[in-house]
């Protein structure tokens, strides 16, 4: 958990060009947006980790779903660490297998979820696309 997640600022115009770091040998895959969902989510490949970022302050968690191609059920990672916090949660999927995630708010109190919310395409474990 911090402020530091799968993404760092290197002074590049968009602001989000990859870190090098030592868990990763591919980029992450990152969806959601702060305007329209309020939660960023990514797929590290090397280590399965799945990063959540909540970029809302609106009194509810960002919640990063991670759904396979090969019939494992589906995860979610909620972030409790509330807005401009990385939740990182740690996975085991299979390495020839897809994952797609899901970017969306979950209300603590009510237990719901809610969109709009944003879909990743089908994500290679393995990173190699």
């Amino acid at each position: 958990m911090g402020t530091q997640g799968p993404l760092a600022d290197t002074g590049a115009a968009d602001g989000m060009a990859t870190r090098a770091a030592a868990e990763t040998t591919a980029a992450p895959s990152c969806i959601g947006t702060t305007v329209a969902y309020g939660s960023t989510v990514c797929f590290a490949p090397y280590g399965d980790v799945v990063w959540v970022l909540d970029t809302k302050k609106d009194g509810m968690s960002a919640a990063g779903g991670v759904y396979t191609d090969y019939g494992r059920g589906s995860r979610v990672c909620v972030n409790k660490a509330g807005v401009d916090h990385w939740v990182k949660c740690d996975y085991d999927y299979w390495e020839k297998g897809n994952v797609q995630l899901r970017a969306l708010r979950y209300d603590s109190g009510t237990g719901k979820f809610y969109v709009p919310d944003a879909w990743s395409d089908w994500i290679p474990v393995d990173g190699k696309y």
